[in-house]
């Protein structure tokens, strides 16, 4: 270990190599973006629209994605800086690109936006980014002036402009963008290692980054992918607050470490459910019709339900291991 790189490290078996030297990052304050103020249970109208008991956060849809955007993108361009590289030498150059995945499409957008931006960046790119712009209905010139530009999300906060993005020509050339065959090329190349596989846990929060990364080296390995030494990216992301961008790439011994992880051993047993079965789940109730009997693993036995003054345990599962 060197004060460039540091490693991950499973089962007493390197996988990868981290080059914290050239890590970029991006920080920024942006108050609302996905928050779960406690008080909002107290407010009249929250989750009205369900009968179910709910914790759901405060979220405004466009002002996340931007947030998102924004600070991403920031956090790779920093990167690419520390790099001294073009945005187009890099991204024709990289394996694999894995980002912070609420849902399928956000790193989509993310990459797409920063094609978008680094066309806004390169001279010689800027007939393809003129047609791009052409196609959206937007002018190049404001491309390039919300590339070169660092907007206060937090400070735009108010009833009248929430909604309010500073990225609406690029926004536009991107969507453009990703209905291009070169750009499809591209996600299919560099984005598409364990993206069908992640698909199926859903958003997983702190997680969906590194659950994407395990999915993705299992695939490389389980296909006799070579790794080794290639250039890859994984991009975090924390709502409302910061991202970093961190070059990365596997080392010998990767892929016994890779056939290891089980990503898809731990979905083996996965049951689909029905609207229906889901709702009982959800709700509490016995979903008698699902076929699912408990085999070497943990299992909720019991539920507490005492709430008095010498002992309580409302709500606490106790579990124990059925064989």
């Amino acid at each position: 270990m060197t004060c460039e790189h540091t490693t991950i490290i499973d089962n007493d078996e390197t996988q990868v190599a981290i080059d914290l030297e050239h890590a970029g990052t991006a920080s920024d304050y942006r108050g609302p973006d996905f928050r779960k103020p406690f008080a909002r249970h107290f407010a009249e109208g929250y989750a009205s629209r369900t009968r179910r008991p709910s914790d759901f956060p405060v979220f405004s849809g466009k002002y996340s994605t931007v947030s998102y955007l924004d600070e991403t993108v920031h956090a790779v361009e920093s990167m690419l800086a520390r790099l001294g590289v073009s945005a187009g030498q890099y991204y024709r150059d990289v394996k694999a690109l894995f980002f912070h995945r609420p849902y399928h499409l956000m790193p989509i957008q993310a990459m797409s936006f920063l094609y978008v931006r680094g066309l806004a960046r390169g001279d010689h790119h800027h007939d393809e980014l003129a047609r791009l712009c052409q196609l959206a209905g937007v002018n190049v010139r404001d491309v390039l002036t919300e590339t070169s530009s660092y907007p206060d999300l937090f400070a735009r906060v108010s009833p009248e402009t929430s909604e309010a993005s500073p990225y609406d020509a690029t926004s536009a050339a991107a969507s453009v963008l990703r209905k291009q065959a070169g750009f499809m090329d591209l996600l299919v190349k560099k984005m598409s290692l364990g993206s069908d596989a992640v698909k199926d846990v859903g958003n997983l929060y702190c997680a969906a980054l590194p659950a994407w990364i395990a999915a993705g080296f299992e695939e490389a390995a389980t296909s006799n992918l070579e790794l080794e030494a290639a250039p890859m990216i994984a991009v975090g992301y924390g709502s409302g607050d910061a991202a970093e961008a961190l070059p990365f790439h596997a080392v010998a011994g990767w892929r016994r470490a890779a056939l290891r992880i089980g990503f898809a051993d731990a979905l083996s047993g996965a049951i689909d459910l029905s609207q229906a079965q889901y709702e009982a789940l959800h709700d509490r109730r016995d979903a008698a019709d699902i076929d699912y009997p408990p085999r070497d693993e943990f299992a909720i036995h019991r539920v507490g339900n005492k709430y008095e003054r010498g002992f309580q345990d409302l709500g606490v599962e106790y579990y124990e291991f059925v064989s």
